[in-house]
């Protein structure tokens, strides 16, 4: 028979243990904390979301949700850009705006291409992947913003930090499910 000390270990390790589980959060709210300064954004751009309604949320269908925001975001963004770019006026514009457009049409291509293999790679359940793919998308975006840093403000405002608020916001809510 087993001594009582090794079956007061047995059952203060299952606690422990038990303890070391990430809980999912409960609410929309209590997801989009995780965000930090996108907090009211998550709220905003997830709270219409079926799986937002649920008790606990489906955090997974949110993190989608949040991956194809940010997704068609970066495909807009890149779509107006090549408009941009193909207008004639621009072609009258500074080599450097010249410059911006171009390379950043390609980077928000390149973050819409990412985002779109991470939404993949969260349906697969590959949650470290697909926040690698994330934050692929957010660099390529922060590039562009480096590259135009020398375009005066107000010539280019297609190109808004509204990518990487939400890539901030998939990477917080894919970050949750990597921990569970």
């Amino acid at each position: 028979m087993a001594s009582s000390s090794m079956i007061t270990f047995a059952v203060a390790f299952c606690l422990v243990a038990a303890s070391a589980v990430a809980v999912p959060p409960a609410t929309l709210q209590e997801t989009c904390k995780s965000a930090g300064e996108q907090e009211a954004l998550c709220v905003e751009i997830l709270s219409l979301n079926p799986a937002a309604q649920q008790t606990p949320v489906d955090t997974p269908a949110l993190a989608h949700a949040a991956v194809m925001a940010a997704g068609a975001n970066a495909t807009g963004t890149a779509d107006e850009l090549g408009r941009i770019y193909d207008a004639v006026e621009t072609k009258t514009k500074s080599p450097d705006l010249q410059r911006c457009i171009e390379d950043c049409n390609e980077r928000y291509q390149s973050a819409a291409q990412f985002l779109s293999q991470a939404s993949s790679k969260l349906d697969a359940g590959s949650f470290d992947e697909a926040s690698v793919l994330i934050s692929g998308a957010q660099s390529v975006v922060k590039l562009c913003q480096r590259t135009c840093q020398s375009v005066p403000q107000g010539e280019l405002t297609v190109c808004s930090k509204n990518v990487d608020r939400l890539c901030t916001i998939a990477a917080a809510i894919t970050g949750l499910l990597k921990n569970q």
